[in-house]
């Protein structure tokens, strides 16, 4: 598989029902699977576990040209969310691939939204 590509939601000047939405994506467990949106500073990253278990979410960081021809990486970031828990993630530029997309990837069947006001 490969990651999917998923858009960000507009949340309305009425408000939004996060509880309720149908618009988390499900991610595919493995490397190089999940999600992949485009960046934007002002979207607000929703983390899902409703898994039954741990879930460890990792938004990837790539790695300067400068350091990787030196053999040097940077790590990619980890949120851990516990079962039953929904979490908001703050978005950063270092998320931000050649590509001008986030990649996140999770070792269960985790959830993600991507919200945009």
């Amino acid at each position: 598989m490969s990651r999917t590509t998923i858009t960000a939601t507009t949340v309305p000047d009425t408000g939004y029902n996060l509880t309720d939405s149908a618009d988390f994506s499900t991610l595919s467990t493995g490397s190089g699977n999940g999600v992949q949106f485009t960046y934007n500073p002002a979207n607000r990253l929703v983390l899902k576990n409703d898994t039954g278990g741990a879930a460890v979410f990792t938004i990837k960081v790539p790695t300067p040209g400068q350091y990787s021809g030196q053999g040097a990486t940077i790590p990619d970031v980890t949120k851990s969310v516990a079962t039953g828990k929904t979490v908001l993630y703050p978005l950063s530029a270092i998320f931000k691939q050649s590509d001008g997309r986030v990649y996140i990837e999770c070792d269960v069947a985790g959830k993600v939204l991507v919200l945009n006001r």
